[in-house]
């Protein structure tokens, strides 16, 4: 379904030197065209490169990038898209199905995380390690719809300290940036046992 108008929404996620665990949001651009927002995202070093020094920032880094596009004039936050970028502007995942979009599953090549992988993901203002117990549905061939939709694009990670189970919107899964202590290794995995057990 093609929509009348979109807004494009480009902002950092950043973490710092000194509380890598941490991250928040970095000031939010606005574009009226995927094209310019595109084209913002490969010049955003460019444009922002003090945010990329470690001296100017106060230790404060870029994590990644991300490109939301909603639909404009809608009575509701209708998401059409998300996009995340490495810091230099490299596409890394993307969810391309609107809030409501049926999700048939994903091209197996955009599986980046396999069971029993150490991740990272955003929670709140933290950016916590886990393990993956499970992947978002891999696409289906025969294009059968399941009801499934945006939100069931997915993988389910177990969490540390909490050992809790969420379930991570497929863009927002990383590879870990921070190096994962042998005993957080081991719980993890150990958890990822006992769910499995389960």
């Amino acid at each position: 379904m093609k929509h009348e108008k979109e807004l494009y929404l480009i902002y950092p996620l950043n973490t710092s030197s000194e509380n890598p665990g941490n991250v928040h949001p970095g000031k939010p651009l606005f574009f009226s065209s995927k094209d310019t927002a595109e084209k913002m995202i490969r010049e955003f070093k460019l444009h922002y490169g003090f945010l990329y020094d470690d001296e100017a920032t106060q230790g404060e880094r870029v994590y990644c990038l991300i490109l939301e596009e909603y639909e404009l004039d809608s009575p509701y936050r209708y998401q059409l898209s998300t996009r995340v970028y490495s810091p230099e502007g490299e596409l890394l995942n993307d969810c391309i199905i609107p809030d409501d979009g049926p999700f048939l599953g994903r091209p197996e090549s955009t599986i980046n995380h396999r069971v029993g992988d150490f991740v990272e993901t955003p929670c709140g203002d933290k950016l916590l390690f886990g393990i993956v117990a499970g992947q978002p549905a891999c696409l289906c061939e025969e294009n059968r719809q399941y009801g499934l939709s945006a939100s069931d694009d997915c993988y389910v990670i177990i969490q540390h300290p909490d050992f809790e189970v969420n379930y991570a919107h497929t863009p927002m899964v990383f590879q870990p940036s921070r190096e994962i202590p042998e005993e957080i290794q081991r719980d993890l995995t150990e958890a990822l046992s006992k769910y499995k057990s389960s």
